[in-house]
């Protein structure tokens, strides 16, 4: 059997920055503002993150934002709807169709999402690409943790639960486009794909310590030798 965890921002989506604007109508609709929203990187991070983040640093306590994070998510999900719906630019990331739809066809591989979105948006953004979000059996989102670390840990968990199949680095892998989907990967000693269709180049992603660098995922074969190959444990 075989786990495949896939990031979706850079790596499966080119959302041209609707997720982003997503947040800031959240935000501004539950706190006012949306923080020092200019110049800030989303690259890596969760959504809990992001939101904590933004909202400590407009003045927000801890406490607040995180008894507030519900209704952050409601408002995440009606905008969501509303701004992906109507985004024109929303689009696969090279590859990925071709690529999905070759792993659907493999006996024994398991898809999942291992993302900073919350489940509510995730499959919007999916849809948005002309992704069908129903491939992706569970997934590990950015409301589950404020530590993009501990996602890999739930994604194991609800593979078992799902599978009957308790999925290690022998066989599960991460699919991502960040030095934190790396870093995520390497704490859960899992082995990593990193493709060079989000902010960082190839040669950034190979000293961050990816298993495997591609510059997309336009060469289907390439990809599914990394993919369901041998896989080395730990990163």
């Amino acid at each position: 059997m075989r786990l495949l965890l896939f990031d979706i921002d850079g790596t499966l989506v080119h959302a041209n920055q609707t997720g982003r604007a997503v947040i800031v109508a959240a935000l501004e609709q539950t706190f006012g503002t949306a923080g020092a929203i200019a110049g800030y990187s989303m690259a890596g991070r969760v959504d809990r993150q992001i939101i904590l983040e933004l909202m400590t640093g407009a003045g927000w306590s801890v406490a607040a934002v995180e008894a507030r994070l519900p209704h952050v998510f409601d408002q995440m999900e009606a905008h969501g709807r509303r701004l992906f719906r109507a985004a024109n630019g929303v689009r696969p990331c090279p590859g990925v169709p071709a690529l999905l739809a070759a792993l659907r066809q493999r006996e024994g591989v398991t898809l999942g999402l291992l993302t900073g979105n919350i489940p509510s948006t995730a499959p919007l953004k999916l849809a948005a690409a002309g992704i069908d979000p129903a491939q992706f059996q569970f997934g590990a989102y950015g409301s589950d943790a404020g530590d993009r670390h501990a996602l890999p840990a739930i994604a194991l968990e609800r593979a078992w639960q799902r599978t009957g199949h308790r999925f290690s680095g022998a066989d599960a892998m991460i699919v991502g486009d960040t030095p934190a989907d790396i870093s995520c990967a390497r704490y859960a000693d899992l082995p990593v794909l990193a493709v060079a269709t989000g902010s960082s180049t190839m040669e950034q992603l190979t000293a961050a310590g990816a298993t495997a660098v591609l510059p997309d995922l336009g060469d289907t074969d390439a990809a599914l030798r990394i993919l369901l190959g041998p896989l080395g444990g730990r990163t």
